[in-house]
């Protein structure tokens, strides 16, 4: 098994040596889809660009869905993955990235393993003085298969609130518990970054019965672009009295940054982590009152 997260040194010393296992795709996105002309500009070594919601389809209350796991083989296989291939994740954001974490969980749900996310992305890279480059690559396409893993996936139906899973939300404390009417702020911000439109949906406010909240900032290092070491990352899971050896699942607005909390997991050892990638721009628009918890005054 892959280190979850490398850092800039490691990656440049395989890049050194050649490894030609190695496939890095940069998966920078913005409302508009993936960052082409920045990518086009610099870009680390070998790395291609990545369109982590290409054939994704999304609904009303399905932010990002999934695409079909043969269309998502075929797509991978063009990027030149192959089974052997230690595919490395990054992004270019300054502030708290989530693309690359969904990416490494979009890999993972099917089948491929050996993914790691790089540690701060493009700025640390390019801070820490590794060069980038404008010139593009193309492979040959590559021989991986896919194999849809359901047990990293949590969907709506699958939600049983009190049958011992642990549900950790990485929303605002003030949106987890239901201090802000939704759609906040920052729920229309996530689901505009994904393409969806918040006008005249109804929504709950507060959090699944059970949850406990981990605010994602803070699982970033002070630099805003690292995520924490293991040992921070353990205590965070710990503070809010997460059991490591327990079921686990994460959510959030649109199935993002739940998967950097999945990823903060894994870094901790814990590598069966499922995403409700519904989150709660699904979950608040079905669940009754009754079926939500919230801590308002």
């Amino acid at each position: 098994m892959v280190d979850p997260v490398v850092t800039p040194e490691w990656l440049s010393s395989q890049i050194k040596a050649g490894n030609k296992d190695l496939r890095v795709l940069d998966t920078s996105i913005g409302p508009s889809g993936p960052s082409i002309d920045e990518f086009k500009s610099e870009h680390i070594e070998g790395a291609q660009l990545v369109n982590i919601v290409k054939n994704a389809p999304h609904t009303q209350y399905l932010p990002v869905g999934l695409p079909d796991p043969s269309v998502f083989q075929d797509y991978v296989r063009s990027l030149g993955i192959n089974a052997s291939s230690h595919v490395i994740l990054y992004e270019n954001v300054q502030l708290n990235g989530m693309a690359a974490s969904r990416g490494w969980w979009l890999f993972r749900v099917h089948g491929i393993t050996n993914v790691s996310v790089l540690n701060g992305g493009l700025v640390r890279w390019k801070k820490e003085g590794y060069p980038v480059t404008d010139k593009e690559v193309k492979y040959e396409n590559g021989d991986v298969t896919v194999k849809f893993n359901k047990s990293l996936v949590m969907l709506y139906d699958d939600i049983k609130p009190g049958d011992g899973r642990q549900f950790v939300d990485t929303r605002h404390p003030d949106n987890f518990d239901g201090k802000e009417k939704e759609p906040s702020k920052f729920q229309t911000f996530c689901m505009d970054y994904v393409g969806l439109k918040s006008e005249g949906l109804t929504f709950q406010t507060g959090h699944i019965p059970g949850a406990v909240n981990i605010f994602y900032s803070t699982l970033y290092e002070d630099d805003t672009i690292s995520l924490k070491g293991k040992d921070q990352l353990l205590g965070l899971f710990q503070s809010v009295g997460v059991k490591m050896d327990q079921p686990m699942t994460t959510t959030c607005y649109v199935g993002f940054t739940a998967c950097t909390l999945a990823l903060a997991a894994s870094v901790c050892g814990k590598d069966d982590v499922s995403v409700y990638y519904g989150s709660w721009t699904e979950y608040g628009q079905k669940a009754s009152s009754a079926e939500v918890e919230s801590s308002k005054l």
